[in-house]
C-alpha cells in the first residue's frame, strides 16, 4: 500500500519542487529526430503526422518517477511547469511541436480579430478552445486501451474511406505508445526498487510497477488503478495533445464501484483509500508553482456531488474523503466543482459549509436542476446532460460524449453599450458591412434597446461565421486522436473530435459585464426619455468628458437610477428581458463541428481584461474602471446584500445559458466567527433562486491589505479569484487590489 501521506508529505512537495523548478527540461534533440521522421512520411493526414508525436513520447521520452508517490505521470516532453493553456502559442517540447508546423492556420484570425481586441469589444485570438477539455476516463477505465486498438483495427479491415483509415492507423499507433510510456514507468519503478532503502517508498515503487503494467492499456480492477490510469490519461494529454485538458472528472461518481469492491474484497478500507486519495490530490499544488506567477490558475479541476446516469444522488465515501483530505492537508487545487441540490443530505451542505466558513475558499457550486434542464434545452439526452463536469472554472461539459469550446472568444456588452453614440467604435459594424449605422439619436427608449440588440446579434453572427470558417481547418491544426478515442462516437465515425466525431459539439462564446450593460440602458432610459434630464446628444457629451462636465448628473446616476439587484419591479422585470433578448440572440448557430451555440454568461477575469479602452459607461462607472463581474450587480451599484443578489436572480431563467452564469458573493469576516449555518442557507437560497453557479469567497479587507504589505506572514490565505483559487500573495498585485476592493459588509 502506498506510503502515509502525513508522514511524507514534505518529502514528496521537497521532491516535485527539486524537480519542477528545473523545468522545461530540454528535448531540441528529440524534435530534431521527430522532425527527420515528419520529412519522410508520405501522407497527406493530419493524423499520422500528429501520430508521430505519439511515437516520440514512446521511443524518445523518458519519464520520472517520484520515489515518495504511488502514481505514475510524470513524462519527461520538454513542458513547462505551470501548463494550463497548451494551444496558443503552442509551448515548447511535445506538447506544442505539432502546433508549431501549423500556426499560420491562426494567423488569419489573428489578423481580422485584432483590432475589435484592441478596442476591448471582443476578446480572443483562437478560433477554439485550448483549455478546458476532458476524456471519457469512465471508457478507458471500463475497457482499457486494448479495447480502443481492437476496434479501430476492426474499422480499418472494412473501411474504404482513407482519411478515416488514417485516422485508424493514428489510433492504433497512439494505443500502442500509450501501453509502451505505461511500460517505461514500470520499469523505471522497478529499477528504482532495488536501489531503495525506505521500505515505505519501496512498496510505493513496486505497487506503481505493477499498475503501471496493466492500466492504461487494460481495464482497471481496483480503486488504486482507477486513480493511476485517470492521472496518467489527463497528464499524458497534456504532455502530448497541445491542449489542455482542466477536468479531471466526476470522481465520487466514476470511482465509488471500485472503491465498494475493493471494501467488500478487503483489499482496501477508507482510511486506505484515503491516503492514495490525498497522494492523488497532492499532485496539482506539488506539481504546480503557486507562488512564482502572478496569476497562479491551474486550470485543473474535480467534480463532486450531482447524480448519475439515472438521476440519483451522489454523495458517497469518495465525497467525504475528498472534502476530509482538502480540510486536512490544505490543497488549493484541483478546484472543487461541488453539483448540489434540494434532494443532496445535510452532510454535503454542512462540510461544504463548514470549509468556506474556515476560510477554505476552493469551491464552485454548480446548480444541478438549472443545469442539466439547459443541456436537455439544447437538443441533448437527459442521461447524458445528467453526466457533466466543471470544465476548468464553472463551465460545464458532458462526461463521455462531448467536446465544448466555451472559453475563447469574449463580447464586451458595455462597450456595445458605447456603439450607441461613439462613431469611433462603430468600425466593426461598418468594415464588417452589417448595414448598422452609429445614429445621432432615438425617439424612444424602446428604438434604443431594439438597435443594441441588433447590434449584439450582428456580432455574435460575425463571430459565428468567422470562427466557422476557421473551425473548418481545426482538424488540421492540431488533431487530438489521444482524447478522440476516449470520446465515445470518435471511433465509430472514424473522426477526430476537432472535426465533430464527439456525439455532442457545443460553442459558447460568453458575454461580458452583464450588470454593466443593463445599468447603462436603465440610466439612458431614466435620464434622457421618463425624466428628460439631458438629450441623448447631451448625455453622449457627459459620456465623453467622463462626466466631469456635470456632477449633478452623475450623483443622480450613482444614487437614484434603478439597477440591476435593486429588486424593484420595473428593474426585474427588464432584466428579465434582457437576459432572455441576450440568450436568444446568441444560441442556436450551427458551428463547424455540426453542434450549436450556446448562450453563456461564464466571463473568468474579462470583466478586469476588458476595461482599459471602455470609456465611461451610462451607468455611472468611469473611464477604464472593472465592468460588472459575472452575473453580480455592479460594484458602483453598492448592492451587496445577498438576499437582494438572490432575490435578483430567482426572476431569471438561467437555463437559457447552457454555458452557465455565475454568482460571485463574498463574506464578510466578523468580530464573531461566521456559523456555517448562515453558508448552508445562502447555499440553499442560491438552488430556490435557480442560480446555475455560485462561487463564496470569506474574506476580510483589512488581513488582505496586511498580506499584500507583508507577503511572508500570509502566505496560507487561499482567495477565491473568478473560478480558481490562488494564494493570495502569490497574486498580481493589480489582481490582489481588485479583490481587496470587493465590497465587503462590516460585521
Amino acid at each position: 500500500m502506498a506510503s502515509d501521506f502525513k508522514k511524507y508529505k514534505e518529502i514528496l512537495f521537497r521532491e516535485f519542487r527539486e524537480y519542477y523548478e528545473k523545468m522545461p527540461y530540454d528535448l531540441s534533440e528529440e524534435q530534431r529526430e521527430m522532425d527527420q521522421w515528419l520529412d519522410h512520411l508520405e501522407t497527406p493526414y493530419s493524423y499520422e503526422k500528429k501520430a508521430l508525436v505519439y511515437k516520440g513520447a514512446a521511443r524518445l521520452c523518458k519519464v520520472k518517477v517520484f520515489r515518495s508517490s504511488p502514481f505514475f505521470f510524470e513524462l519527461i516532453s520538454g513542458r513547462e511547469r505551470n501548463t494550463s493553456q497548451n494551444g496558443y502559442p503552442p509551448g515548447p517540447g511535445f506538447e506544442g511541436w505539432f502546433t508549431r508546423k501549423t500556426q499560420p492556420v491562426l494567423d488569419g484570425f489573428q489578423k481580422w480579430i485584432a483590432p475589435y481586441q484592441d478596442q476591448d469589444l471582443i476578446w480572443g485570438c483562437v478560433f477554439t478552445d485550448m483549455a478546458h477539455h476532458t476524456m471519457g476516463y469512465e471508457r478507458i477505465l471500463a475497457t482499457g486501451f486494448v479495447e480502443i486498438e481492437r476496434q479501430a483495427a476492426g474499422h480499418l479491415e472494412v473501411e474504404s474511406d482513407e482519411r478515416k483509415r488514417a485516422f485508424y492507423r493514428s489510433v492504433l499507433t497512439m494505443c500502442a505508445s500509450m501501453k509502451q510510456i505505461a511500460e517505461h514507468f514500470a520499469g523505471e519503478a522497478e529499477r528504482m526498487a532495488l536501489e531503495e532503502r525506505n521500505p515505505d517508498f519501496v512498496e510505493n515503487l513496486r505497487e506503481l510497477a505493477r499498475a503501471a503494467r496493466r492500466v492504461p492499456y487494460y481495464p482497471a480492477e481496483s480503486f488504486y488503478e482507477a486513480l493511476c490510469a485517470i492521472l496518467f490519461l489527463k497528464e499524458m494529454a497534456v504532455d502530448l495533445e497541445g491542449v489542455a485538458v482542466a477536468v479531471l472528472g466526476h470522481l465520487d461518481r466514476i470511482l465509488i464501484d471500485f472503491y465498494e469492491r475493493d471494501i467488500r474484497t478487503g483489499r482496501i478500507t477508507y482510511e486506505k483509500a484515503k491516503n492514495y486519495m490525498a497522494h492523488w490530490l497532492a499532485h496539482t499544488d506539488a506539481r504546480w508553482d503557486l507562488e512564482g506567477c502572478d496569476f497562479a490558475s491551474t486550470n485543473c479541476s474535480i467534480t463532486i456531488g450531482g447524480c448519475d446516469t439515472n438521476g440519483a444522488v451522489v454523495w458517497n465515501d469518495i465525497s467525504r474523503m475528498i472534502l476530509e483530505c482538502y480540510d486536512e492537508f490544505g490543497f488549493v487545487n484541483p478546484k472543487v466543482q461541488a453539483r448540489i441540490t434540494n434532494r443532496h443530505p445535510e452532510e454535503y451542505f454542512n462540510k461544504c459549509s463548514e470549509m468556506v466558513a474556515k476560510g477554505e475558499n476552493i469551491f464552485s457550486f454548480l446548480n444541478d436542476d438549472v443545469i442539466i434542464k439547459s443541456h436537455v434545452r439544447m437538443g441533448k439526452r437527459l442521461e447524458h446532460a445528467r453526466l457533466y463536469s466543471a470544465g476548468g472554472c464553472q463551465e460545464p461539459v458532458l462526461d463521455n460524449t462531448e467536446l465544448n469550446s466555451r472559453a475563447f472568444i469574449y463580447i464586451s456588452l458595455p462597450q456595445l453599450v458605447n456603439t450607441l453614440w461613439d462613431k469611433e467604435l462603430d468600425g466593426f459594424f461598418q468594415r464588417e458591412k452589417t448595414g448598422i449605422i452609429c445614429k445621432q439619436d432615438y425617439k424612444s427608449f424602446e428604438e434604443v434597446y431594439q438597435q443594441y440588440f441588433l447590434r449584439l446579434e450582428a456580432v455574435y453572427r460575425r463571430l459565428v461565421e468567422k470562427v466557422n470558417s476557421y473551425e473548418k481547418q481545426a482538424g488540421e491544426y492540431n488533431p487530438c486522436v489521444l482524447i478522440s478515442a476516449t470520446l465515445e462516437e470518435c471511433i465509430l465515425r472514424g473522426k477526430d473530435m476537432e472535426e465533430g466525431g464527439a456525439l455532442y459539439n457545443s460553442t459558447s462564446m460568453p458575454l461580458v459585464g452583464i450588470a454593466t450593460a443593463i445599468n447603462s440602458l436603465l440610466a439612458i432610459k431614466e435620464i434622457v426619455f421618463d425624466k428628460q434630464m439631458l438629450s441623448f446628444q447631451g448625455f453622449c457629451k457627459l459620456l465623453k468628458s467622463n462626466f466631469s462636465s456635470d456632477q449633478r448628473i452623475w450623483d443622480y446616476i450613482l444614487n437614484r437610477c434603478p439597477k440591476y439587484g435593486d429588486d424593484c419591479k420595473d428593474t426585474n422585470e427588464f432584466a428579465r428581458r434582457f437576459f432572455a433578448d441576450a440568450a436568444r440572440v446568441t444560441s442556436g448557430y450551427q458551428n463547424a463541428r455540426g453542434g450549436k451555440y450556446e448562450a453563456s454568461l461564464f466571463v473568468f477575469y474579462l470583466f478586469d481584461w476588458m476595461k482599459e479602452h471602455v470609456g465611461a459607461t451610462p451607468d455611472g462607472r468611469k473611464a477604464g474602471e472593472a465592468l460588472s463581474r459575472g452575473m453580480n450587480p455592479t460594484e458602483i451599484s453598492g448592492i451587496s446584500n445577498a438576499a437582494n443578489i438572490l432575490s435578483a436572480l430567482s426572476k431569471l431563467d438561467l437555463s437559457a445559458y447552457p454555458g452557465t452564469g455565475v454568482i460571485y458573493l463574498e463574506m464578510p469576516v466578523t468580530k464573531e466567527k461566521l456559523g456555517h449555518d448562515y453558508i448552508k442557507w445562502t447555499l440553499k437560497g442560491f438552488l430556490h433562486a435557480g442560480g446555475s453557479a455560485l462561487d463564496l469567497n470569506l474574506l476580510d479587507a483589512e488581513t488582505l491589505r496586511k498580506a499584500k504589505e507583508k507577503p511572508k506572514e500570509y502566505r496560507n490565505i487561499v482567495v477565491r479569484v473568478c473560478g480558481f483559487s490562488a494564494y493570495f500573495t502569490a497574486l498580481d498585485p493589480q489582481i490582489q487590489d481588485e479583490i481587496i476592493g470587493r465590497t465587503f459588509v462590516n460585521g
